[in-house]
């Protein structure tokens, strides 16, 4: 299946993720997924380094749940998205003073200025996106001495390759898994990063805690998952990837 190259069927997308529930569907609502959240916003914050004075852009805010998190570090943040229904209800949720909101095409941005920012990054955006033509679309945008970092579903973990993988409508439709989106193979990030000119740092393995968990079992959850992560060859079944980096 093709990913992303196809901006009217993310805006549609949009429109259906804000109809059903846009935190339920991503699986944020619950307490393991705020806890999968936190630890998102986490590391984007120490990979890039987020603090007053840094101008960041985030890619793909859906519903500014991130961009609340980040913001709270005191660094500039220009959250973007295609959706202008989930851009309406970002604005709700994060109405802060050191935010704002712009409605572009990440895949061949007009809306924003050029050397500006000093950070890029986003959470589970690149895997709705053709790579390579956003990367370097984004580049111009971006400072010389810019930090990046992204995180993104793993599709060697059995359920994203279920639900990622899978060409039976009816499995993406009860996911509200859009027909562009494909998760990635750890190698196929990287590689995918280097060659838009992005230089990746480190690339993590992390995340085998599922939002669904029920809450007593979450403690015990987050400490195997914590082992596993740290596991050669286990890791490679986690639920999520992180990359980090820089530009030339």
């Amino acid at each position: 299946m093709q990913r992303g190259g196809k901006p009217e069927s993310e805006i549609l997308h949009g429109e259906v993720l804000s109809e059903a529930g846009a935190l339920e569907t991503w699986g944020w609502g619950t307490k393991a997924g705020w806890y999968r959240v936190r630890q998102r916003a986490d590391f984007l914050i120490e990979s890039c380094r987020l603090k007053p004075g840094v101008n960041v852009l985030e890619c793909g805010c859906g519903v500014g749940l991130f961009s609340k998190l980040l913001a709270q570090t005191g660094a500039n943040i220009t959250a973007v998205d295609i959706s202008p229904k989930l851009l309406e209800m970002a604005r709700k949720y994060c109405a802060l003073p050191n935010v704002t909101f712009i409605e572009d095409n990440l895949e061949a941005p007009v809306n924003l200025p050029d050397g500006h920012f000093d950070v890029v990054c986003g959470i589970s955006v690149l895997h709705h996106l053709s790579v390579v033509p956003s990367l370097t679309a984004l580049k111009p945008k971006l400072r010389s001495d810019a930090l990046f970092a992204f995180s993104e579903p793993n599709i060697l973990n059995p359920l994203n390759k279920y639900y990622y993988c899978t060409p039976d409508l009816e499995k993406r439709k009860a996911r509200k898994i859009n027909l562009t989106e494909m998760a990635f193979s750890p190698n196929e990030l990287r590689d995918l990063l280097q060659e838009s000119g992005y230089i990746v740092d480190g690339l993590l393995q992390r995340d085998f805690l599922p939002s669904f968990t029920p809450d007593f079992l979450i403690p015990l959850v987050r400490s195997v998952g914590w082992l596993f992560e740290r596991i050669p060859v286990v890791n490679l079944w986690s639920g999520t990837l992180q990359v980090y980096g820089h530009l030339p």
